[in-house]
């Protein structure tokens, strides 16, 4: 194979890893790996060892540079700041951290709680969950525990001073 059709092997491949960016799913990007390999390799066999090393150590350097350049640049160029996040979920919580301060807190349940359903609390409609236990709709109920998402709630027993509810 002719040095000129093993180059062109080369810049193909780096074209193809290129456009991966642009057709995700790991096709091109595999095939272009491919074709270089098939490049170093035919460099190898028709060129020898020297002309294989040379050309394996060209397209380690210009792989590896087109790598941190591309990791330095395409974040902050206007195809890569569409695409791209521009804040992270640092702050962010899969909860609102304020229920906690709803344990102990009085309600009533809205639907039937069969263990799980609709409760209004402290003004607030929440889903609920029971320990396992059913509730009928409009009992009133007392929040026991809250795990992120989750609150647990329970019936208030008919000799325990009910909250008064708004309509």
């Amino acid at each position: 194979m002719a040095h000129d059709t093993i180059i062109g092997l080369v810049v193909a491949g780096f074209l193809l890893v290129l456009f991966e960016v642009f057709v995700p799913g790991g096709v091109l990007g595999t095939i272009g790996a491919l074709v270089i390999l098939v490049a170093i390799v035919a460099g190898f066999v028709s060129g020898g060892t020297v002309w294989g090393l040379g050309l394996l150590g060209i397209t380690l350097v210009v792989g590896l540079a087109g790598f941190y350049l591309w990791l330095k640049f395409f974040p902050r160029s206007p195809f890569g700041r569409k695409i791209i996040l521009e804040n992270d979920a640092h702050d962010w919580h899969g909860f609102d951290p304020e229920r906690k301060k709803l344990v102990g807190a009085e309600g009533v349940s809205h639907t039937p709680l069969r263990p799980a359903g609709t409760a209004i609390v402290a003004g607030q409609r929440l889903d609920v969950v029971t320990r396992g236990e059913q509730i009928p709709a409009n009992q009133p109920i007392r929040v026991i525990k809250v795990e992120g998402n989750r609150v647990v709630v329970t019936a208030i027993e008919p000799t325990e001073p009910q909250p008064s509810v708004a309509p």
